[in-house]
């Protein structure tokens, strides 16, 4: 099992951070561009004995977005249930996010917002990545490890963008498909196997070898991703992890359902008997006061952690990569490790479709992958687009049809790159 922890030198590391936060949700290209009289220059920790800081920093970076996004990500696809009387919130829920909107676009990720922390995520990997391709080995200590770790969380960071957003600009570009987001992904998880493997660290090599069979499933490439994911061991799991002492570092999905019940597990997860989906209910309504409260239990407390990869993640890729029968097979070995009952064999397409489906639902619950797994396996939307919102009591409007977030309004406004 491994855990990451950003935690070391705080002070410097969040005057970074304060930085490169501002820089994302201006679209600069540089984090220089931006004048922060109250912090620290940045340039002074662009060294290489800042080195390991720079890449944490960013690593916490992802770590908050990450938490965010499997949020905003879970109302999106019906894992959660919005349950505060904030309109602004709603449009997760809802499914009909406007590009104008603020709360997804340029919020915090202590806020709910999900592009600026994945994008701030995104600069601060790359960033990091950049200064060390630029020194040596004799500058900096595990120089290769920490370009892993670099290149790893910019894969990732390009996952969320490509599985959430339906385009996304990066640094300044155009806008780019899901697709082309994959194919970025992919690139920066080849960068990480090599640097793993070149420092001998075996953890971060199978966090980017399931980091990169899942942007190569994701960009229909089966073959590489059933390759890729073959390889990961056993038991692997490498988590984000969280401080519920303080609000960035919190665990967010533990904040908004069970400590601050403004979302609630949905209908069709509260009642499945499934240990993978083990849920609470509370016998008392949510913030709202009109919706049933049901909690997760998958994340304890706010200082829980969050797996970014697994064995099992890994082995749900290879059941589908594989395909057929034989993905019935792969389904159950995972089933029989854990003591669940077994799948009946079958041959039907789109019974094996139905089962992958169902199996990754319950296996990978609140881990923001769900919302993906809606948009490229076609899944019904729950609830249907076009009823009233919500399905509790009116709140105003219609559930829509969106299975993936808009490019926001301050990226196309401020990047002509990305406009058209």
């Amino acid at each position: 099992m491994q855990r990451h922890s950003a935690r070391i030198s705080r002070t410097k590391a969040w005057a970074f951070l304060s930085i490169a936060t501002l820089c994302s949700a201006l679209a600069c290209s540089n984090l220089l561009d931006v004048k922060a009289p109250d912090a620290i220059n940045s340039s002074s920790l662009e060294v290489p004995a800042s080195a390991q800081l720079l890449v944490f920093s960013s690593i916490g970076d992802f770590d908050c977005a990450y938490t965010s996004y499997v949020v905003a990500s879970g109302l999106m696809s019906g894992e959660l249930i919005e349950t505060t009387l904030t309109a602004a919130r709603w449009s997760y829920d809802r499914r009909d996010i406007d590009p104008n909107e603020a709360l997804y676009s340029t919020n915090s990720c202590e806020g709910l917002g999900t592009y600026t922390p994945i994008s701030t995520a995104r600069f601060t990997a790359d960033h990091a990545l950049g200064l060390l391709e630029g020194w040596t080995d004799l500058q900096v200590a595990n120089r290769q490890y920490l370009i892993a770790q670099s290149a790893a969380y910019a894969g990732y960071s390009r996952i969320l963008l490509g599985e959430g957003f339906c385009t996304a600009a990066i640094a300044g570009g155009p806008a780019l498909t899901s697709q082309q987001i994959f194919q970025l992904a992919v690139t920066k998880f080849d960068t990480a196997v090599t640097a793993a493997q070149a420092a001998g660290n075996d953890s971060t090599l199978n966090l980017a070898l399931v980091g990169r069979a899942r942007a190569k499933l994701d960009a229909g490439d089966n073959a590489g991703a059933l390759a890729d994911a073959s390889l990961v061991p056993s038991g692997f799991l490498y988590y984000a992890t969280y401080d519920g002492g303080t609000d960035h570092r919190t665990n967010r999905v533990y904040a908004e359902n069970n400590a601050g019940t403004s979302v609630s597990v949905s209908f069709e997860y509260d009642s499945l008997g499934d240990p993978r989906v083990s849920v609470t209910d509370q016998h008392q309504t949510a913030s709202d006061r009109h919706t049933e409260l049901w909690t997760q239990n998958k994340y304890p407390n706010g200082s829980a952690s969050i797996l970014i990869a697994s064995y099992i993640e890994a082995q749900l890729i290879v059941a589908e990569a594989t395909g057929g029968s034989a993905a019935i097979g792969i389904l159950n070995s995972l089933r029989a490790a854990h003591s669940l009952a077994p799948l009946p064999p079958s041959s039907d397409p789109a019974v094996i479709k139905a089962d992958i489906a169902s199996e990754r639902a319950r296996w990978l619950f609140l881990q923001g992958t769900h919302l993906f797994d809606v948009r490229r396996l076609s899944l019904p939307l729950i609830p249907a687009a076009g009823g009233s919102y919500s399905r509790v009591y009116h709140k105003g409007g219609n559930y829509g049809s969106e299975t993936c977030m808009p490019i926001p309004a301050v990226e196309t406004n401020n990047n002509p790159n990305a406009r058209g």
